[in-house]
């Protein structure tokens, strides 16, 4: 892979394929007619698959977080029973 296959442009559209929408704006009308209503739904395609990603990604981040906040609570709550335990039998 070269360098340009994971950049993407600002709009978040890989930069091949907006390269590739370039090269077909530069070609005959008749070629581009027949071309560019193909090259719109393969951009719609991919914008939506980078939205979706991004809130995957997301919501992954969110999981991670409260379980590490879950994980802390109930260690939280096997110190206290703990000290309850040994505080009852004292």
């Amino acid at each position: 892979m070269n360098a340009t296959s994971t950049e993407t442009t600002k709009a978040g559209v890989p930069a091949e394929l907006a390269a590739l929408r370039e090269r077909i704006r530069a070609l005959p009308p008749d070629a581009r007619a027949e071309l560019e209503p193909m090259m719109d739904d393969v951009l719609e395609q991919a914008l939506f698959r980078s939205r979706v990603l991004t809130i995957a990604k997301d919501a992954l981040e969110r999981y991670r977080l409260e379980l590490a906040a879950t994980r802390f609570d109930l260690e939280a709550t096997r110190r206290e029973r703990e000290a309850l335990r040994a505080a009852s039998r004292a």
